[in-house]
């Protein structure tokens, strides 16, 4: 009995393990685990980051409503609860006719009437 079981076995198995030892060219991996990923070089301290993001976003601060945790601000006709995000900046902080965004790292600080009070 024992070894009918055996033959059994090689004969399901073995086409199996022939396949695998072929080593077909598509089987394998797709991408090289070990390969450096390409990143793109980012700004070399927080402050080179909030320089880079208050440049390339500036939009209008028109109004601030504070109210605690259900502070809101109207940015470009936008409305955003604190929290809330817009164009990938979230909201942070609401002060008196200011307001306090964050995207990775940068902090841009908006001001009404238009004018930047400046990254920190």
């Amino acid at each position: 009995m024992s070894g009918r079981r055996s033959w059994l076995f090689v004969l399901l198995i073995g086409p199996y393990a022939a396949w695998v030892m072929a080593g077909e060219p598509d089987a394998g991996l797709r991408n090289d685990p070990f390969a450096r990923p390409n990143l793109a070089l980012a700004p070399a301290s927080a402050a080179q980051a909030s320089e880079v993001a208050s440049k390339e976003w500036k939009p209008q601060l028109r109004a601030v409503i504070l109210a605690g945790r259900s502070s809101m601000v109207n940015v470009e006709g936008t409305i955003v609860s604190l929290g809330g995000q817009i164009d990938g900046f979230r909201l942070t902080g609401v002060e008196d006719r200011k307001a306090v965004f964050t995207k990775d790292g940068a902090r841009v600080e908006l001001t009404m009437g238009g004018e930047k009070a400046g990254g920190k």
